[in-house]
């Protein structure tokens, strides 16, 4: 539940303003008038959301994003990013951010926006979220449905750029990656990008591997899946599961404590 609310804003009529009209809503606003402030707060505070301004001085909402997002202690916090300008909203929308609202007195589609996170944040609760990507269509949806009516909310992602945002984003708690990923970002370079957040860190990532059954594998296919199944583990996977099986994989998604 969101009842503590952190509003990084410079302009002093602005920030009156919006907490005045939150604080009637029940919300209890802590502001700061940048982002040094900011984390003064959060060092200090327990915050269940920040809403920040983008242009402030001394720490803009950019470093305070990617500073709040850097410790692990608060990298869970949802954060509002309120901005009008659209190279604004195309900065924040590189490093997985989603949320944002329209600079405005009108603090409507704030509240909606708030609602909505706290919404989200109940089902997360409820489902831990798994993200699955691969090569082939046809096995992540094998993979999606293994998944329907169980205890998980399952996401794909196509490709490693958005496999990197929605990562970032939703912080899942397991990702589940083809070793022979087939994009521009090879698996194990995907793997060590996610591990270098450290709100990732704790996500448990699968690998596996598919090939045609009636086709078989030689030896050769089977010793470069082998060798790249090593190279994701060193570069921080947990588990390797073969070829996907329905059964073996909610098995091993529960042996993780997921």
């Amino acid at each position: 539940m969101i009842k503590n609310i952190l509003l990084a804003e410079d302009d002093r009529g602005t920030a009156l303003l919006v907490k005045t009209q939150l604080e009637a809503k029940g919300y209890w606003v802590h502001t700061a008038a940048n982002g040094i402030e900011a984390l003064k707060v959060l060092s200090a505070k327990h915050i269940d959301l920040i809403i920040t301004d983008v242009v402030m001085p001394q720490m803009d909402g950019v470093d305070l994003y990617q500073a709040v997002k850097e410790k692990p202690q608060t990298a869970d916090i949802p954060i509002i990013i309120v901005t009008d300008k659209a190279i604004f909203k195309e900065s924040f929308k590189s490093l997985g951010v989603s949320n944002f609202v329209e600079k405005t007195t009108d603090i409507k589609n704030l509240l909606d926006k708030i609602i909505s996170i706290e919404s989200s944040a109940d089902q997360a609760k409820k489902y831990p979220k798994i993200l699955i990507s691969g090569s082939h269509s046809h096995v992540v949806e094998q993979m999606v449905n293994a998944l329907k009516g169980m205890k998980y909310l399952a996401i794909t992602a196509r490709g490693s750029s958005e496999l990197m945002s929605k990562a970032l984003e939703m912080t899942p708690h397991a990702i589940v990656l083809d070793v022979l990923f087939q994009d521009n970002v090879s698996t194990p370079e995907l793997i060590r990008s996610l591990r270098c957040f450290n709100y990732l860190k704790k996500a448990k990532i699968i690998t596996y591997a598919y090939f045609p059954e009636e086709l078989g594998m030689g030896v050769d296919a089977i010793k470069s899946v082998e060798e790249m199944m090593d190279i994701c583990t060193q570069a921080g996977a947990d588990q390797y599961i073969g070829r996907f099986n329905q059964s073996f994989f909610l098995e091993r998604l529960a042996a993780l404590g997921i």
